[in-house]
């Protein structure tokens, strides 16, 4: 790191002029984005679900059959979807992820230049972040909003390492409601909770925590009329809607065996790695849980989601892209992984648009590549990832001073 970790470091009352600028210019990128149509069969997809809100209101859209897998969602949707007509409600749904990117551009600015005294340093993971190529093609180019998920997500550890463990569980649980692949924070979170469970102090802690994530479910999930069992049973359906080995994930399955094959006789398989994948990053946190050691572990989870499991979509790399930002200002050894892990995102997420029937890239449709040119762009990726989890594993060769571990109980 390079410098020490100062949590109760003052933070300026004003905006500073760079990063107003830097947030201007990244929601100007984002806007044109706009210029395009986006993905077709999404938009379509989020355009019935504010219908839906619209028509039968938040307790009553499940009750009618609504399928939306994204619940906190729809309490953006249902104002939009009242209010709009069809044209200009998907623009205001392409939209929807710009404010929170620049949130979360703000809030790693605010994290890293907290962390090393440097406001230049801020401004750096802010750029790294709102530039960043992968980041923009999934916002309204595309029309998701993964953004929405992102933020929560990285809030949450930057909670828990200010001792904010409550907010820290309400926001880790509001963005694995949002999307699962940002359910990354709560597996840190878990991991967390085995090391505070020994002591009288951690034991609150875990309550605190708890208590935190118990809130945010019901806060969110009650109004939609959704309990535990219901919300279990829509994730169930939403996974099993695409049976694939790889969903246009570029991990080892699909340099094995490519995209589109089902994964019946794998599925266990992958469930099981992921599993471990998970457990050999969290276990990492008993060397160390200062703000470096909390973010390598989220990107380490983050990498075991996108390369171990199968039914892994394009996306699902974007959360170990988020927590890998802060990382490359604060490690230096961190910047070529960072920069190749996020080339490597962008240029297979350019391939699926490409060859995706729905026209969103300049340019006519391409023949999707053979099976060998698919095998190689997986191995590359896969290398790329085990390149920057090498690095990131790296750090915890030494422990962090106890004084830098905010998270300590007892």
């Amino acid at each position: 790191m390079t410098g020490p970790d100062p949590t109760d470091r003052p933070t300026p009352s004003r905006l500073p002029t760079g990063l107003l600028v830097l947030l201007v210019v990244s929601a100007l990128a984002r806007l044109a984005g706009l210029l395009g149509p986006g993905h077709a069969g999404d938009i379509t997809a989020f355009v019935q679900w504010a219908l839906g809100t619209a028509r039968w209101g938040l307790g009553g859209y499940y009750a009618h059959g609504g399928d939306a897998n994204y619940p906190p969602m729809l309490y953006l949707l249902w104002p939009l979807g009242a209010a709009l007509d069809i044209a200009n409600l998907q623009l205001a749904i392409r939209s929807l992820s710009v404010p929170f990117d620049l949130a979360l551009g703000w809030l790693l600015y605010e994290v890293v230049a907290r962390a090393t005294g440097r406001e230049r340093d801020g401004l750096l993971a802010a750029g790294f972040y709102l530039l960043n190529p992968a980041v923009l093609i999934v916002g309204p180019i595309w029309g998701q909003v993964d953004g929405m998920g992102a933020l929560p997500m990285v809030a949450a550890i930057v909670a828990v390492n200010r001792r904010r463990v409550a907010a820290a569980g309400a926001l880790a649980i509001v963005a694995g409601l949002i999307k699962p692949q940002f359910g990354i924070a709560a597996f840190t979170l878990a991991g967390l909770a085995l090391l505070w469970w020994r002591t009288p102090e951690g034991l609150r802690r875990i309550a605190i925590l708890g208590f935190g994530a118990i809130a945010a479910f019901l806060i969110v999930m009650v109004p939609l009329g959704l309990g535990p069992l219901r919300y279990l049973q829509l994730m169930g359906d939403s996974f099993s809607r695409y049976p694939y080995i790889s969903q246009f994930g570029f991990n080892p399955w699909g340099m094995l065996f490519g995209f589109g094959e089902r994964d019946s006789h794998w599925v266990l398989v992958g469930t099981a790695l992921g599993a471990a994948g998970i457990a050999a990053s969290l276990w990492l946190l008993r060397r160390r849980r200062d703000l470096v050691g909390l973010l390598g572990v989220s990107v380490l989870v983050g990498l075991a989601i996108y390369f171990l499991p199968t039914r892994v979509h394009e996306r699902y790399l974007l959360g170990a892209v988020a927590f890998l930002t802060p990382l490359a200002v604060l490690e230096r050894r961190l910047r070529w992984p960072f920069v190749a892990l996020s080339l490597a995102f962008f240029g297979t997420l350019v391939y699926v648009l490409a060859t995706s029937p729905y026209r969103i890239l300049p340019g006519g449709k391409i023949q999707e590549f053979p099976g060998w040119a698919i095998s190689g762009m997986c191995l590359i990726v896969t290398a790329i990832g085990a390149w920057t989890a090498w690095q990131v594993v790296s750090l915890f060769r030494e422990r962090a001073p106890a004084a830098m571990d905010a998270t300590a109980a007892g």
